[in-house]
């Protein structure tokens, strides 16, 4: 008897002026022990099938089946108590969002052992012992700290992993896992990823990973189910799919994974459009001592040097932490920096007042990560494009609006869009709005702020296009900033790689996915998710310690440079640095 048995699922949502057709007859089953992996574009239909096999979908749902089982039980004629003792039991599910799956005012420790005591008769130090035993089962070193956390004080790996602790805490038959990784850095992701397959054979779990994300499902599952618009285009084994598929949507799917770019056209030699010369941040930070209260510096970007010539694409990659974003909103003059220069068409821009900066501004835009936040939401999409041109008093009222509607166009959205709002759009729709803002000023040089990472795998393609189309259109010069490592190998021409804040690595793109010399590049490189599920394998993840002692050792002779005990850029090859420690 399968733990999961759905045949013609399907799920409508009322709204007002109609219903909204979610799921359309769907069908799947999933034995125990079995890794399923359902894959889809947002709105497909994965999230919403596997929260109607648990009854979490608002009111406004209808659910219709045929048979929809889990555990042996009718989902469909569960009365609320059985449902109640069902979900954690038979399945429990790890949320993309883990803080929004979170109470942000109970500690870790009381929400973990919560969950354990609604499921089992155990007293309150039994439950917090195996809260504890289970946030070590999920590799978190510290534990017994981490119970007294609350969710606000964890980084966003951190907190999925307490997230799978509390889905393990009821020792589920089902483990379901929606898009846990999306917003995660390519290191931090291979680690969840790893500890999810290693937890689900300890525990002997089934597995549901729901994923836009092809590099997750060749890393993790056995069978593949592939949703589109509401339904199921192909299933099958995981190394069918992706050797031989049959289906138009998974080969393009597929397709998108391998998408390659031509070369920026720009001169590598020419003068920089762009140049961060010293530029360091340090962050006033507050520490309590007891009754006392003690402040101290902390060193987000140190002495970071940069060049971004005129009409390429520079990526700066690295984990969270590493001070990338930091530096490109520096580069922008958005956060003021500690010390260093800041050169536009080498003039020092890093100590010009506001009013200096203003034609600066028109020569320099930004795209940020979360076009959600980036958008008013009370302007109509044609006065969020348009609103640069008000600030510098450009054009009239009639030619700002047809500017911006034609702006939309060139984004490849239709000027029927201009009167709807930031919230009607998907995320990809939302993020063409936001590149078209920042470019309807025709600017030198944009910021590029992980424009791609939480969208799907046909649509980052399509923003991907898009970005290097106009970057050849209108000459633009790009800082890319990623921890997408794949996206940054088909769309830039060099690389920085960034790391606690310093620049340890910088080459031409190809020479650093072929050649890297220091050892968190090849961390970084080792930890992109497989494209074939051939070729997944075990990965061994650094320490801070175990990197520091790999760092390169050169000589006086070899390099030039005066002995150092501390790591410095040392050229290897033309427009080729590597942090090394030079010796006598």
């Amino acid at each position: 008897m399968p733990l999961v048995e759905i045949q013609d699922l399907k799920v409508r949502f009322r709204q007002y002026g109609g219903t909204i057709e979610a799921v359309r007859k769907i069908s799947f089953s999933l034995d125990a022990g079995e890794s399923l992996g359902i894959v889809g574009e947002s709105g497909s239909g994965k999230s919403v099938s596997c929260a109607a096999l648990l009854r979490l979908l608002p009111a406004t749902a209808d659910v219709t089946a045929a048979k929809l089982m889990l555990d042996d039980v009718d989902v469909l004629s569960a009365r609320k108590g059985d449902m109640e003792r069902l979900r954690g039991r038979a399945a429990a599910m790890i949320f993309q969002d883990p803080m929004s799956a979170f109470d942000p005012v109970f500690t870790i420790g009381h929400q973990i052992s919560e969950t354990i005591r609604a499921h089992r008769t155990v007293t309150k130090s039994a439950a917090l012992k195996e809260a504890r035993e289970l946030l070590e089962r999920v590799e978190i070193k510290n534990a017994a700290d981490v119970l007294a956390y609350y969710p606000h004080q964890l980084s966003g790996g951190m907190l999925q992993r307490a997230m799978i602790a509390m889905a393990l805490s009821c020792r589920p038959k089902v483990l379901i896992a929606d898009e846990p990784t999306t917003a995660l850095d390519v290191t931090i992701q291979a680690q969840i990823l790893q500890l999810i397959k290693k937890v689900q054979a300890e525990f002997g779990m089934a597995l549901i990973m729901i994923t836009h994300d092809l590099g997750v499902i060749a890393e993790t599952v056995d069978r593949v189910l592939v949703m589109y618009n509401g339904e199921v285009m192909e299933e099958g084994p995981v190394a069918q799919i992706f050797d031989a598929p049959r289906h138009d949507y998974t080969k393009r799917l597929l397709a998108s994974l391998h998408t390659k770019f031509e070369p920026s056209r720009g001169d590598a030699d020419a003068a920089p459009a762009l140049q961060l010369r010293g530029l360091s941040k340090s962050f006033r930070i507050r520490r309590r001592r007891g009754l006392f209260t003690e402040y101290g510096a902390f060193d987000a970007v140190r002495d970071v040097d940069i060049t971004l010539p005129h009409n390429r694409i520079v990526a700066v990659v690295g984990e969270s932490g590493s001070g990338k974003t930091t530096t490109g909103l520096m580069a922008m003059r958005l956060t003021e920096a500690s010390a260093g220069e800041i050169l536009v068409d080498g003039k020092d821009i890093s100590s010009l007042s506001p009013e200096a900066m203003r034609p600066y501004r028109k020569q320099m835009q930004i795209v940020f990560q979360d076009s959600y936040s980036a958008l008013d939401p009370m302007m109509t999409l044609t006065e969020i494009i348009a609103e640069p041109l008000v600030i510098h008093r450009i054009g009239t009222p009639r030619e700002r609006t047809e500017k911006a509607l034609a702006w939309l166009e060139r984004v490849g959205l239709d000027r029927s869009f201009g009167s709807r709002y930031a919230h009607e759009l998907s995320g990809g729709q939302r993020q063409r709005v936001a590149i078209a803002r920042a470019l309807i000023l025709e600017p030198k040089i944009l910021v590029a702020d992980e424009p791609t990472s939480a969208l799907d795998v046909t649509v980052k393609a399509q923003i991907i296009t898009l970005l290097k189309d106009l970057q050849a259109e209108l000459g633009l010069s790009m800082l890319f900033i990623s921890h997408d490592l794949s996206t940054v190998k088909s769309l830039t021409d060099s690389v920085v790689v960034m790391y606690r804040g310093r620049v340890v690595e910088e080459a031409p793109t190809e020479r650093i996915f072929a050649d890297p010399r220091h050892p968190y590049t090849r961390a970084l490189l080792d930890a992109v998710p497989a494209t074939n599920p051939r070729d997944k394998r075990e990965r061994s993840f650094l320490s801070a310690e175990e990197i520091s002692a790999a760092t390169p050792r050169m000589t006086v002779i070899q390099t030039g440079l005066a002995p150092h005990p501390d790591p410095q850029l040392v050229t290897i090859a033309p427009g080729h640095r590597v942090e090394a420690i030079v010796t006598a």
